[in-house]
């Protein structure tokens, strides 16, 4: 969640506001295409889907589903299971908890490191969780790198703590795919074929839209804030979630230098590469989330060279060359599914 290349900034990320919108639509063939818009984790969300029925109630669910999540894991709710964890209390893990937490714990493994939501003292320091910001160092950045990593929490059951009452958890950089993930259960239970599902930019989508075509995704040109939405690329889209990344919008300022709000766990400072913008389709939102944090962490040719060896997952990279001119790197896998205009 983090680093949504369609957000410009995140006023509270896990504020939850429902926006009473929905609309209905009765297609060619015979269905309704409804859509439902809300506000959640301090952005909006988007859904649509076909159905033969209308059924009431449903945005007020999909509400619910968001609530649910920012109680389990939610910074910025002082009572939600991760701030307890993160004050040093023992809590019983429900079942969202547990599942973005493993997530978390593979992804970090698949990219040594690069993806990290143990680094929250690092987060916090530098102000990126709408902290103060410290006055960062070499000897504070060493000190508090001392506090991150996995082996900070113990898991037992379905229990977890910490002992370091420094240490902090963060799934900010996750949430918003993971939150998409759970979404679109509340449709599948309902046998739902057609659906498109976005949350801060962050989307999965299923069958085809109300035209009988794959759905058409945007892909953001990284430039400047490119308020206008002026398009890298269109991809047809099918059967699959995406994420985006990018540093190009947001930017943490000090003495008047810029620093990335993408901070590379292994050295504890904002990661600094030619990689602009990092979209990441794959089969589940939550780790096209992650994966898309952690490519602009590793950068590009680490982020390449991950791709040659996960061969399943697609992904569009955009970077500055040392001319500061865009380059890109398209997956071959995700070549057919460009549009040409």
């Amino acid at each position: 969640m983090r680093n949504s290349i369609l957000l410009i900034l995140l006023i509270s990320l896990f504020a939850c506001n429902s926006v009473s919108e929905k609309t209905k639509e009765t297609t060619n063939e015979g269905a309704t295409e409804v859509v439902i818009k809300g506000e959640a984790q301090g952005t909006t969300y988007t859904i649509k889907y076909l159905a033969e029925d209308y059924e009431e109630g449903l945005k007020e669910k999909f509400d619910s589903i968001l609530k649910a999540i920012d109680l389990s894991m939610s910074t910025y709710v002082p009572t939600s299971n991760i701030s307890r964890l993160n004050e040093g209390d023992t809590i019983e893990l429900d079942d969202m908890f547990l599942s973005i937490y493993q997530l978390s714990s593979n992804i970090n493994k698949e990219t040594n490191g690069a993806f990290d939501p143990t680094i929250g003292p690092l987060i916090k320091a530098w102000g990126f969780d709408y902290s103060n910001p410290q006055r960062m160092d070499t000897s504070l950045v060493d000190s508090l790198l001392k506090s991150c990593g996995f082996k900070q929490f113990a898991l037992e059951g379905n229990r977890m703590y910490t002992n370091n009452k420094m240490a902090r958890i963060n799934f900010n950089a996750v949430a918003q795919g993971y939150s998409v993930d759970v979404m679109k259960l509340l449709l599948e239970k309902r046998n739902i074929q057609n659906y498109y599902i976005e949350l801060g930019g962050e989307l999965i989508v299923k069958g085809k839209n109300k035209f009988g075509d794959w759905w058409i995704i945007g892909i953001d040109r990284p430039d400047g804030t490119n308020l206008e939405r002026n398009l890298a690329q269109r991809i047809s889209l099918e059967n699959s979630a995406m994420a985006t990344s990018g540093n190009y919008r947001k930017f943490y300022e000090v003495d008047g230098k810029r620093y990335s709000h993408t901070l590379n766990p292994k050295t504890g400072y904002p990661a600094e590469n030619s990689l602009l913008s990092a979209t990441v389709i794959t089969n589940d939102c939550g780790t096209a989330d992650a994966l898309a944090t952690a490519f602009m962490v590793m950068g590009k040719e680490k982020s390449i060279h991950y791709l040659k060896n996960h061969t399943k997952t697609k992904a569009y990279l955009i970077s500055s060359s040392v001319n500061g001119e865009f380059e890109t790197y398209v997956t071959p896998n995700l070549e057919p599914y460009l549009l040409k205009d």
